[in-house]
This record gives C-alpha cells, sequence and structure tokens, in this order.
C-alpha cells in the first residue's frame, strides 16, 4: 500500500496524464469549469501547458498572451511579474464578428503586437478578448494551474493592423455597448509601454520554451487595459484612439447555436 507520501507524488504525476489533457481541452471547448488539475508548481503548470496547447492546436503556430500585467494583479497572486499562455487557433475572429458566451464568460480589451520570427514588432492590433477560467474543484484555482489552462484563453477579436510605433505608450479606449458608453479604459501595464511588453513576452515564451524560431508571423496580446468585464448579450464598439476599432455582437447561449468556435 502506499505510503501517503506516496500517494501525494502520484497525485502530483497524474496532472499530465494524457487523459488529464484531454479533459481539460474538452472542458475549455465547451466553456465549462475544469475537471481537477494538481500541477504542484509553475514549471509543472508551464509543462501541462504546452501539452494541452499542442492537444488543441497540433503542430500549427499559435499566438501568446499575458496575464497578471498588473502590479495590483500580481501583488494579489504573490507574483514578481505578469505570466504567459498559449492562444487557440480556432478561437481568432476577427472585427465585425458575433459570438456566443456562457455564464461566467468575460471580456478584456487588449493592445497586441504582431511580431516577425525572430520576436521584432511589425504592427499593433486592437484586440477583445473572451475568457472563460473557472475549476470543478475550488482547492484547484492557483497561479500553476491558472498557467495550465492558458489562462482562460478562449477566443479573441482582432480589429486591423496598423503600423508599429515604437514611441507608443499610453492608450486611452472607450467601448460602447448598445449605444451607450460602456467603459472607459486605459493601458496601465506593470511592464510599461508595448514595445516592453513585447520585449518581455518573447523572452519569457523562450524561457518556458513557447517559442519557436519559425517564419511565420505571431500575434501577441498584452494583457487586458483596465478590469476585465462580464461578456453580457449587446452590441459592442471599442474604439482603440490610434489603433482604430473593434466591433462585434455578443449573444447569450440559451436558444442560440454557437457559430464562433
Amino acid at each position: 500500500m502506499d505510503t501517503p507520501k506516496q500517494a501525494q507524488q502520484a497525485r502530483e504525476l497524474a496532472f499530465d496524464a494524457p487523459s488529464n489533457v484531454e479533459g481539460v481541452a474538452d472542458a475549455i471547448a465547451s466553456r465549462r469549469p475544469l475537471p481537477a488539475l494538481r500541477c504542484p508548481d509553475l514549471a509543472s503548470g508551464y509543462q501541462f501547458q504546452r501539452k494541452l496547447t499542442a492537444h488543441i492546436n497540433g503542430s500549427l503556430l499559435c499566438d501568446l498572451k499575458a496575464g497578471a500585467t498588473s502590479a495590483q494583479a500580481q501583488q494579489h497572486f504573490g507574483l514578481t511579474g505578469p505570466l504567459v499562455g498559449s492562444l487557440y487557433i480556432r478561437g481568432k475572429l476577427h472585427s465585425g464578428c458575433e459570438v456566443v458566451v456562457t455564464e461566467g464568460q468575460e471580456l478584456e480589451f487588449e493592445i497586441a503586437v504582431v511580431v516577425d520570427n525572430s520576436g521584432n514588432p511589425v504592427s499593433l492590433v486592437p484586440v477583445v478578448e473572451v475568457v472563460y477560467l473557472d475549476f470543478s474543484q475550488p482547492a484547484d484555482l492557483s497561479v500553476a494551474n491558472a498557467v495550465a489552462a492558458n489562462l482562460g484563453a478562449d477566443r479573441y477579436i482582432c480589429g486591423k493592423p496598423v503600423p508599429w510605433d515604437g514611441a507608443l505608450s499610453k492608450i486611452n479606449i472607450t467601448v460602447v455597448k448598445d449605444g451607450n458608453k460602456f467603459a472607459d479604459l486605459t493601458n496601465d501595464y506593470s511592464f510599461g509601454s508595448p514595445a516592453a511588453g513585447v520585449a518581455w513576452i518573447v523572452s519569457e515564451a523562450r524561457r518556458w520554451n513557447l517559442w519557436q524560431e519559425q517564419s511565420v508571423a505571431r500575434t501577441l496580446l498584452l494583457g487586458t487595459c483596465g478590469n476585465a468585464m462580464k461578456a453580457s448579450s449587446g452590441d459592442y464598439s471599442a474604439n482603440f484612439g490610434p489603433l482604430g476599432e473593434v466591433r462585434f455582437t455578443l449573444r447569450c447561449r440559451d436558444n442560440v447555436v454557437d457559430r464562433s468556435s
């Protein structure tokens, strides 16, 4: 019979089992709480993330996202810096789309940067991310498990790219819902400007083996501008000033066929 220590070690190793990867992937696809996750530390979380992303995206090179980019969020979770997650190929949408959302999903308004295969900035893109992160077991809520699940990645709506501006720093964003002003936001990052954010994501992705040197451009989401907002039905437009606009419609899942996934 296993000792308590051996049983604990077995539970910690179980997070990497193929069946668990498939179970998490299925929960993400259906937007329901994640099954049990037991990533004991950040390195294990990134290890699981790589397996999960490969399971969902196959061999295709994916875009990346930063999370916990505000100093307040880092302090709350006891972090010394942001986190990085991988995005799903199937989740990339474009301005003008209609997205079906489920209870518990949130919106994050973000600046993104398109980079070349070496990580050099090429263009800027306004993005609205639709996120969902929930655990079936409350005890599983941890930084390592959030990293394992790609920081709640689901779908992301991209506006039109504009030429890279290395001097760009502060951006004001105005969100309108159903014709009425919904929110005013700004990009208050712990790493400062978009240029600094790009350098950080590329460096961190290389550190955790999330970066591959291939001749394909990638889009890097630099983290939410302001707090995440509840995703509720309505017609939205987000004006990112010099970066342009993102328009989209949200519909609740009830009585609607989801064609956005």
